[in-house]
């Protein structure tokens, strides 16, 4: 939905970069990024779980078959598990990894990456970025839980709409698929720290991404702020 303003101004970002995580689906549905000329773009696709179905389960307008499938918790269990797959699922994690060998790449910053909602995928990805220079994970979850606050009028003017059409007789199941939780990224980490046993490991084995790569982003985007020592990837 970008004007041709809103193009001139990502323009004077200076851009190299952009990274869409996008499935083919939501393109279609969407519509293609709108970039300024020159700028190098990069598909790599990672599905948000089945969003689809969740989709057309909102659109049937069954309101007990959306009770039914979406409360007792079955929204955030659906949630956690979709976070889990971006560290289980092999094709996620290399879209991933394909994502954060980019931003090592001379010449790719700056750069930008994003989904359709901007915070579960997008939210993963910048988990893995600051995580990598050396970010506390207790202020990579505070930044992640950030998405609530700026989502907060859209979501609620959402669900007043399901609810006023009719689509929806408790929009409040929907909650947990809208909303952020630290259960749902700190399913990624756990998942992470299990399989590989440790941050750093998942870095290099999960995602194939050297420490040599990822000192180069550091210096990248922290110049003189790089820390002397290995960066520390716990808690």
């Amino acid at each position: 939905r970008l004007t041709g303003t809103d193009v001139q101004r990502l323009d004077q970002l200076g851009l190299r970069t952009v990274i869409d995580f996008r499935t083919a689906g939501e393109v279609l549905l969407g519509g293609d990024d709108k970039m300024p000329y020159g700028v190098e773009f990069a598909h790599l696709p990672v599905s948000g779980g089945d969003l689809e179905a969740i989709y057309e389960l909102i659109a049937s307008g069954d309101h007990e078959r959306q009770r039914r499938e979406l409360g007792d918790g079955r929204a955030a269990s659906f949630m956690v598990e979709m976070n889990r797959g971006f560290v289980t699922d092999g094709r996620h994690r290399e879209a991933f990894g394909a994502a954060l060998r980019l931003m090592c790449s001379p010449g790719r910053l700056p750069l930008l990456y994003h989904c359709t909602s901007g915070k579960d995928r997008t939210g993963w990805m910048t988990a893995i970025v600051l995580t990598a220079l050396g970010v506390p994970r207790e202020l990579v979850l505070r930044d992640y839980l950030r998405s609530n606050d700026y989502h907060r009028a859209g979501h609620d003017k959402l669900r007043l709409d399901l609810l006023k059409t009719g689509i929806m007789a408790d929009p409040g199941l929907l909650r947990p698929v809208l909303e952020q939780s630290a259960t749902y990224l700190g399913a990624a980490f756990e998942e992470a720290d299990r399989r590989y046993g440790s941050f750093a490991r998942f870095l290099a084995d999960g995602l194939e991404v050297s420490e040599a790569m990822l000192a180069g982003l550091r210096r990248a985007l922290l110049g003189d702020l790089v820390p002397p020592e290995p960066v520390p990837y716990l808690p």
